[in-house]
């Protein structure tokens, strides 16, 4: 009985034996398959210079990696974060102003773009550079209505050059025109007057409405 217990113990030791050096066994071959898959299939991570390659376009893209695709999202964010300049307390848009309005137009223009820069745009992003575009817009529109006005002022010392140069010529006349006459060349003349600056006026209140100014807006063109 004792022999029978003692021989079936042994069977089933070395049953357990044969088991953990087939499982030993097992493991050996898959770490030998791991390593060599790793060596020979290692994942391509592009250089710098591939990089800028394709983001530029100077270079067709081959079939992407997940690899290659990491590589250049963090590239574009490092670009991004390197090329935006650094920022103290920023100033609001509508109080950024130049010595000209072209000049404030460029300096618009750089806050709008350094609001675009970063590949992953915020909601503060967007709004700074919505707001740099309405005030380029704005700006660009005060510039048209300050050519404008410009261009009506020219006119109008024109027109009074010639009105001074029509009065001489009738100051002239009116040595040998009865004063009947002279009233009424002086009443003509008036009435044109009138009607020039009627016909100014109307210009004026046009380009207003048509640029979406209301009568006080701007104040450089109620000034000339």
């Amino acid at each position: 009985m004792t022999l029978i217990k003692a021989t079936g113990n042994g069977i089933s030791n070395q049953i357990a034996s044969l088991d953990e050096r087939k499982r030993s066994m097992q493991r050996k071959n898959a770490g030998e398959a791991y390593l060599k898959h790793a060596t020979y299939f290692q994942p391509k991570v592009p250089s710098l210079s591939e990089l800028e390659n394709l983001l530029l376009g100077n270079k067709e893209r081959e079939e992407e990696t997940p690899e290659v695709s990491a590589a250049i999202k963090e590239f574009q964010q490092l670009e991004g974060a390197n090329s935006r300049p650094i920022k103290g307390p920023s100033a609001p848009v509508q109080t950024i102003g130049g010595p000209t309005p072209e000049k404030t137009i460029e300096l618009l223009e750089k806050v709008r773009s350094s609001a675009l820069a970063p590949v992953e745009l915020t909601p503060e992003d967007l709004r700074v550079a919505a707001s740099a575009t309405a005030k380029i817009q704005q700006v660009q529109t005060q510039i048209t209505l300050n050519q404008e006005a410009n261009r009506q002022i020219k006119l109008e010392v024109k027109k009074q050059k010639e009105q001074e140069a029509e009065i001489f010529n009738h100051s002239i006349l009116s040595d040998v025109q009865s004063p009947k006459e002279l009233k009424e060349d002086l009443v003509n003349l008036q009435k044109k007057r009138l009607k020039e600056q009627a016909i100014a006026k109307y210009t004026y209140q046009v380009n207003l409405m048509r640029y979406g100014f209301t009568n006080q807006q701007p104040s450089f063109f109620r000034i000339a």
